[in-house]
C-alpha cells in the first residue's frame, strides 16, 4: 500500500495583474498585507519561454502568500472567462467575527462594493468584494472547526452528486 502525503500548507497563489501599483496599494493599505518578495526576469524558469515579467508576493500572516505577474505586453482581459464571476475566488481568513466586521467597514468606507455577511452552513461568516485586479476575495471567519461528521456529510454529498450526474457525464 502507498502512502501519499498531503502537503503541509499554502505557500503562494498566484494571479495577473496589469497594474502592480494598484495590487501592492490594495494589498498593502487595504489589507494589511507586507510586499515580502519578488522576482524579475526576461523568461518564464518553469517553462522557458522568453516573457519579461515582475512577480510581487504579499504575505499573510500564517507566512503563506498572495502573489502578481505584472506581463509585460499582456493586452488582453484575463478574466474573460464563460465561468460565472461568483465561481473562482480566494478565501482568506479572519480571527474573529469581529475582524471580519471591522474589515467589511473597512473596505467600504474605502468605497469598495461588499457582499455579505454571508453565513454559510453554520461554519464560515463571510464577505466578498473584488481587487483591483477582478480578482475575486472571500474574507471569512470559521466559526466552529470541521469535524469528521462533517467529512462524512461531504462524503455523502458528492457520492449523491456523481451518482445524480453520471448519466450527463456519460
Amino acid at each position: 500500500m502507498t502512502t501519499t502525503t498531503r502537503p503541509a500548507g499554502l505557500n503562494h497563489v498566484a494571479y495577473v495583474t496589469r497594474d502592480t501599483e494598484a495590487t501592492k496599494r490594495f494589498y498593502t493599505e487595504v489589507l494589511g498585507m507586507r510586499l515580502v518578495n519578488y522576482a524579475r526576469d526576461e523568461s518564464v524558469g518553469s517553462t522557458g519561454e522568453p516573457t519579461t515579467f515582475l512577480h510581487t508576493f504579499f504575505e499573510m500572516g500564517d507566512g503563506s502568500c498572495v502573489a502578481f505577474f505584472e506581463i509585460e505586453g499582456l493586452d488582453q482581459d484575463h478574466h474573460d472567462s464563460p465561468l460565472p464571476r461568483w465561481a473562482p475566488h480566494l478565501a482568506l481568513s479572519v480571527g474573529s467575527r469581529e475582524e471580519l466586521e471591522a474589515a467589511h467597514r473597512r473596505l467600504t468606507d474605502r468605497g469598495i462594493e461588499v457582499r455579505g455577511v454571508v453565513e454559510h452552513e453554520g461554519i464560515w461568516s463571510s464577505i466578498y468584494f473584488f481587487d483591483p485586479n477582478g480578482v475575486r476575495l472571500e474574507l471569512t471567519y470559521q466559526n466552529r472547526a470541521l469535524t469528521d461528521a462533517d467529512a462524512d456529510a461531504a462524503e455523502q454529498a458528492v457520492d449523491d452528486w456523481l451518482r445524480e450526474h453520471s448519466s450527463a457525464s456519460a
